[in-house]
């Protein structure tokens, strides 16, 4: 049994909407279900979503609802700015990446501003070595992957009276206007 209140105007951000839910008992997949039907916010989901949500109550916004979903249910929850990745916790594997000359911050700005919500145990850096250990659902760590890979600036190679030459420009989002 399931009790539903939803809190909120129309007009409001789905990740922002304030969600009241109290659960009896339900399959965690269904609770799933309800949040995302009371939010607005899509959900990927990876593997199946198994077990029992017993006694639990949220009051929260919509990503926290599920952030909190997922702490009492040992599910990996992250969310991209439009939707809700979640997994259990046996489809998470750990991957190790360099972060490229980045800084430490400037790598933990990256995959922030790419998943504003994110497991705390998500993504770990070894400040000596420069490496990037990123646990996830391979959804997730695919998508870190490619930040961490993006270089900071591009090579033109340019050849001129037979001698080439290799030009640094940053990318066009990086040049002020």
């Amino acid at each position: 049994m399931i009790g539903i209140v939803l809190i909120g105007s129309a007009s409001a951000e789905a990740s922002q909407r304030e969600l009241r839910l109290d659960v009896v008992a339900q399959p965690v997949a269904d609770v799933v279900d309800t949040l995302s039907f009371m939010s607005g916010i899509p959900v990927t989901t990876v593997g199946k979503l198994t077990g029992l949500v017993q006694n639990w109550s949220v009051n929260e916004s919509g990503v926290e609802a599920f952030a909190k979903l997922g702490n009492a249910s040992n599910l990996f929850v992250a969310f991209d700015g439009s939707r809700v990745i979640i997994a259990p916790k046996q489809e998470v594997a750990t991957v190790i990446f360099e972060r490229k000359g980045r800084s430490r911050n400037m790598t933990i700005s990256a995959i922030h501003a790419l998943f504003p919500l994110l497991p705390e145990d998500a993504v770990r850096q070894d400040q000596d070595s420069g490496l990037v250990l990123v646990r996830g659902p391979q959804i997730f760590v695919k998508a870190i992957e490619d930040v961490l890979s993006r270089q900071e600036t591009e090579e033109i190679r340019v050849f001129n009276g037979g001698q080439m030459e290799v030009i640094r420009v940053p990318h066009a989002q990086e040049i002020a206007p």
